[in-house]
């Protein structure tokens, strides 16, 4: 009995789930996209979890090409990893986490000049957990300040589709595959063969789902001024806190604020409800930011401007 056999069997009696390691093909689709486009998956490992002072200590991306109206993907156009020493040790943490030691990172650079080229060239930039890879590279690379992002974390409806875990490991688990994770390459390829699989509940293409987020207009709330006894209100409903924000209140500047993002089709219902649970129907005492794939998860998405 050979592998498929014996897989067929497996899952014929209902018993079993099989699911296969992840082997990174050069092409997904066969022929060439009508409306061609390139894509760049990429991730992001650092020396903690803070977008404003960690630093980067690897980084890797696969770039492809998919149709814009299909979301298909096509070829792997190229791939990249390389580490970079942030020149002080790293925690036992990270060490655990990734698998990356000292050793590794003693006088390595990321190539600057490879890694902007397919910035450059890349349509979208995608991330699982956009917010932090995308903060973490304009910090290091500012041409990635100019790219559209999006966010397979965020920007994929997996509630909907009865998933529950948003981890990248779990999600390739219920799509069928597993891989080697925490290493850069290794999650970018990942995360690029989680797009090609159809989602379980809409049997929707992931990328296509994606694409539709990524190409929306959101909204960014900012409950500037709210009463402080509403914070648990705020809390409730979706609201957090950034401790970073700055605003203008009787000439002198303050920080803090709730806020949120949400929908373009959400956007009236949410301010009103801010106007009458929060500021007891004083209207247009908030702030909004409204977001494309230009600013979203970029740190600019959270500054007042």
């Amino acid at each position: 009995m050979n592998d498929i056999e014996a897989i067929k069997q497996l899952e014929e009696s209902g018993q079993y789930r099989v699911i296969e390691r992840l082997s990174a093909p050069q092409r997904y689709c066969e022929g060439k996209p009508a409306t061609p486009r390139i894509g760049l998956v990429l991730d992001v490992e650092a020396t903690g979890l803070d977008t404003v002072r960690d630093k980067i200590i690897e980084l890797g991306f696969v770039a492809f090409e998919y149709d814009a109206n299909t979301g298909l993907i096509y070829r792997i156009l190229h791939s990249y990893g390389g580490f970079e020493d942030p020149g002080e040790p790293l925690k036992d943490l990270i060490i655990q986490i990734t698998g990356i030691t000292d050793d590794m990172l003693i006088g390595k650079h990321l190539d600057d000049d490879e890694i902007n080229v397919w910035l450059e060239k890349a349509d979208l930039i995608i991330a699982h957990n956009a917010a932090f890879d995308r903060q973490m590279l304009e910090r290091r690379l500012p041409l990635a300040e100019k790219a559209n992002w999006a966010c397979t974390l965020f920007g994929i409806d997996w509630q909907d589709e009865g998933i529950a875990s948003l981890k990248l490991d779990y999600l390739a688990y219920r799509l069928g595959y597993f891989f080697d994770g925490h290493r850069a390459v290794n999650d970018a390829q990942a995360t690029l063969h989680l797009l090609t699989k159809a989602l379980p509940e809409s049997g929707k293409l992931a990328m296509v789902n994606l694409l539709t987020h990524a190409r929306e207009t959101s909204r960014r709330l900012f409950a500037v001024r709210a009463p402080f006894e509403k914070k648990d209100d705020l809390r409730a409903h979706g609201y957090r806190w950034l401790p970073g924000f700055i605003f203008n209140e009787n000439g002198k500047q303050k920080k803090g604020v709730w806020s949120m993002a949400v929908a373009e089709q959400d956007t009236e219902v949410e301010q009103q409800w801010l106007t009458d649970a929060v500021y007891a129907g004083k209207a247009d005492q908030f702030t909004f930011k409204d977001l494309t794939a230009k600013e979203r998860y970029s740190l600019r998405e959270f500054k007042n401007d």
